[in-house]
């Protein structure tokens, strides 16, 4: 819960001024489960630092061997492993891999007609 952005703003408070609220349901008495649930989960801490936007300008040559501009950020900060922010907390796009829906599609024909060649193939790239 510590990444949720929703309970890191300290207006959305139980008890203040402004009201939670929750989207519609289909199901009978959904909307009010979720209202009670939203007074059980205590709001998050307002965050204490953005992320640096400043990078390199480009054309300027880096010193590699310099030490870091940022001592206190993990080195895995960025990616999706690791300590640190995430990519979507550092504001990386998404990048949509052009393999998921072909080896979704192998796993369809596999479910379909198991064949040996097919699964191979999802082995190789860890499927």
């Amino acid at each position: 819960m510590a990444i949720r952005s929703d309970l890191q703003n300290p207006a959305a408070k139980i008890g203040s001024t402004m009201t939670p609220k929750v989207g519609p349901s289909n199901q009978y008495g959904e909307s009010a489960k979720l209202m009670r649930g939203l007074k059980d989960v205590p709001a998050g801490a307002p965050p204490t630092e953005q992320a640096q936007k400043t990078g390199p300008v480009p054309g300027q040559i880096l010193d590699v061997l310099a030490p870091t501009a940022r001592p206190q950020e993990p080195i895995t900060a960025g990616s999706d492993f690791g300590p640190g922010m995430n990519s979507l907390q550092a504001g990386i796009p998404y990048m949509k891999n052009p393999n998921n829906d072909a080896i979704i599609e192998l796993q369809n024909i596999s479910r379909l007609f198991p064949d040996s060649g097919i699964s191979d193939l999802l082995d190789k790239y860890g499927v």
